[in-house]
């Protein structure tokens, strides 16, 4: 599978969790930012990866804790998959850090 199609399976997957977890606005917002054509642009985003506001931020905040771990774990999966093939924004290695402590420390 060439990494483009490996990156979009596993942007649509964060998306469909975020969705199934209580925040449909959000998973509309990210799909709708990352359509056809503007993906690339969307990984590197301070959108998607920045700081506060952003849906590495509040993504799962809403849900329960199972269901923010299973979004958490998306967004490594996702974040990961970037930079093996060098589409990441400068924040992307730290959150998935982040996220990879909390879900080992059962947040």
């Amino acid at each position: 599978m060439p990494p483009t199609e490996r990156v979009r399976e596993l942007f649509d997957e964060m998306v469909r969790l975020i969705e199934k977890h209580g925040e449909p606005s959000l998973a509309q917002a990210a799909a709708f930012s990352a359509a056809e054509g503007k993906l690339d642009d969307f990984l590197r985003s301070n959108e998607l990866w920045g700081g506060s506001g952003s849906i590495a931020d509040q993504a799962g905040i809403s849900s329960s804790a199972e269901g923010g771990r299973a979004i958490r774990s998306a967004l490594i999966a996702l974040g990961k998959e970037q930079a093996r093939v060098g589409k990441v924004n400068p924040r992307t290695a730290g959150w998935v850090e982040t996220f990879v402590k909390w879900n080992e420390s059962g947040i």
